[in-house]
This record gives C-alpha cells, sequence and structure tokens, in this order.
C-alpha cells in the first residue's frame, strides 16, 4: 500500500507541474511588432495589422472612437485538475497500475486577455499601450 501511495504522489506532483507550465509560442516580440504602426493612420492600421499572423487569437469586433483603436487579444486557458480521476490497478503481470482517464479529466477554463489600444491625434496613432493580464 505504501508504493502505491508513493506512486500517487510522483504522478500527481508530474502532472500538477506540467499543467501549469506554459510556453510562448510567439514568433515575434508584440511590442516591436506594434511600434511599427506607430505613425499611420487607422485605416492604415486596420489594413495592416495581422494578429492572427503572430499566433494570436482575436475578438473580430475592433472598438473605434476619435482618440483610439483597441483590439482585444483573447488568450483562452485550460488548466486541468489532476488527480480526481485516477484508478489503481493491475496489469497483466499482477503489478500495480495507476491509470488516468484523460478523456473525463475535469478542467478549468480561464478566457484572459489583452487590449492594446493605440492613441490617435488627428487619425495617426501616437502611441501604444497594453492592458489586461494576457499582454
Amino acid at each position: 500500500m505504501k508504493n502505491y501511495l508513493h506512486i500517487y504522489a510522483c504522478v500527481s506532483i508530474t502532472f500538477s507541474i506540467a499543467g501549469c507550465q506554459s510556453v510562448d509560442t510567439r514568433p515575434e516580440n508584440l511590442d516591436q511588432y506594434l511600434q511599427q504602426f506607430i505613425g499611420k493612420s487607422s485605416s492604415e492600421i486596420q489594413a495592416e495589422l495581422n494578429f492572427k499572423a503572430l499566433g494570436y487569437q482575436v475578438s473580430d469586433h475592433i472598438q473605434t472612437t476619435t482618440d483610439t483603436l483597441t483590439y482585444t487579444i483573447l488568450r483562452p486557458i485550460n488548466i486541468p485538475m489532476t488527480g480526481s480521476n485516477a484508478t489503481v490497478g493491475s496489469n497483466a503481470m499482477g503489478m500495480p497500475v495507476i491509470r488516468y482517464d484523460t478523456a473525463g479529466t475535469p478542467s478549468y477554463d480561464i478566457n484572459f486577455n489583452c487590449k492594446v489600444t493605440f492613441k490617435l491625434n488627428n487619425n495617426i496613432a501616437e502611441s501604444v499601450q497594453y492592458m489586461g493580464r494576457a499582454c
């Protein structure tokens, strides 16, 4: 019984650590990419800016006012909860085996977002600002 608990603890810790890791898959620095739009008009930015080419998921709704142009980058994250779906059984040789039902793994869905706002003066971008947890 002590071996079962030891194996279960090691596997649980491994999955907990793996579930919290994140990998930065952006091909280019976001700030560096957005700086090239400073000095361009609102219509030029809307025509040329391509977040999807950088690997970002973006809301289809672009907020425009007379002095701002705002995009929303969406970062949905699925965080699996480990340990609740583990069963201990034995393999064909009678050795203990911990099995996980990966199809029914409970998880949390969290939607982070980042607002990218171009400050406009006479319809020309003067600066870019970021707000949100996914920036």
